[in-house]
C-alpha cells in the first residue's frame, strides 16, 4: 500500500477534526504522505486513486451523516483503492462501520481500516468540563495509537452486519422522512454574556444552517440539523474566514 492518505474530513462540532489532526499528525511522523481535506469543501470526482481514500466523520443520530453519504455517493468507481475511516461518536456509533464498508466496497474499494473514537456528546452535553477535557486528551491519544497500528499494517475493518444494518435502514429512513417532520430545535439561543457576536460560527458551519438576527440568536435552517452546530462542549476548528 502505497504511503499516501487523502483524508477527508467533516466535523459539526470541531471533535472529528482534532482526532483526524492528531491522527495526521502521527501518521506523518511514521513517513506518510497525509493530507487533510474538508469533505465538504471536496469534489469526490477529484479523488487520487493512488493514493489511500481516508474519511474522518462523527456519527449523528447512530449513523452516517448526509453530506458524508452524498460524498460517497458521488465517488467514482475503483478498481481496488485503498480506503480507511475514522469516526466519532458520543453516546454509540450505531450501524456506520458496517454501512460505510458496505458503500465503498460496492464502489470498488479496498476497505482496509476503521476505528471510532468516543468524544464528549455535542448533542445533548452531559458532563462537566473537566470530564469532557479527560475524554477528549484519551481520545486523540486512541487516535496517535491507531495510526501507529495503520501504518504497522496491523488494523482491520470489522462489520457487524445485523446491527449496522439495522441501524442504517432506520436512521436512514428517518432522515430521509426529515423534510415532514416538525420544525423541532428551530432556533439556537447565543448565551449573551460569551457570545462574542463575531459571526465565526455562521461562517465556519458546514451545512450554512445559521443566520444571525438582529438580536443575536443562531436560527436553524434545516431541519434535524442542530447535530451540525457548534454547542457549548464542541471544540474549536478552522475554517476560511
Amino acid at each position: 500500500m502505497k504511503r499516501q492518505l487523502h483524508l477527508y474530513w467533516f466535523s459539526g462540532s470541531g471533535n472529528t477534526f482534532w482526532v483526524a489532526s492528531a491522527f495526521a499528525q502521527r501518521l506523518r511522523q511514521l513517513e506518510w504522505t497525509v493530507e487533510l481535506r474538508p469533505l465538504e469543501h471536496s469534489d469526490p470526482q477529484t479523488i487520487d486513486p493512488e493514493a489511500v481514500l481516508g474519511l474522518a466523520f462523527p456519527t449523528h443520530f447512530f449513523s452516517i451523516p448526509e453530506i458524508v453519504r452524498s460524498f460517497v455517493r458521488s465517488l467514482p468507481r475503483a478498481n481496488g483503492t485503498s480506503a480507511m475511516m475514522l469516526g466519532t461518536h458520543g453516546v454509540a456509533s450505531g450501524g456506520v462501520v458496517g454501512s460505510m464498508k458496505r458503500r465503498l466496497t460496492a464502489k470498488g474499494f479496498h476497505c482496509t481500516s476503521a476505528r471510532i473514537f468516543s468524544m464528549p456528546d455535542s448533542f445533548y452535553p452531559l458532563f462537566s468540563d473537566a470530564v469532557n477535557r479527560r475524554q477528549i486528551e484519551r481520545g486523540l491519544k486512541q487516535a496517535e495509537r491507531y495510526a501507529e497500528e495503520f501504518a504497522a499494517g496491523t488494523t482491520h475493518w470489522s462489520r457487524w452486519a445485523i446491527l449496522s444494518d439495522l441501524c442504517g435502514a432506520f436512521f436512514g429512513g428517518f432522515f430521509a422522512a426529515r423534510k415532514w417532520m416538525p420544525y423541532y430545535y428551530s432556533t439556537i439561543h447565543a448565551r449573551s454574556g460569551l457570545c462574542k457576536r463575531c459571526d465565526v460560527c455562521v461562517r465556519c458551519c458546514p451545512m450554512n444552517a445559521l443566520k444571525k438576527r438582529a438580536t443575536h440568536l443562531l436560527a436553524q435552517k434545516r431541519l434535524v440539523r442542530i447535530v451540525y452546530v457548534v454547542l457549548p462542549s464542541a471544540l474549536p476548528m478552522p475554517c476560511d474566514t
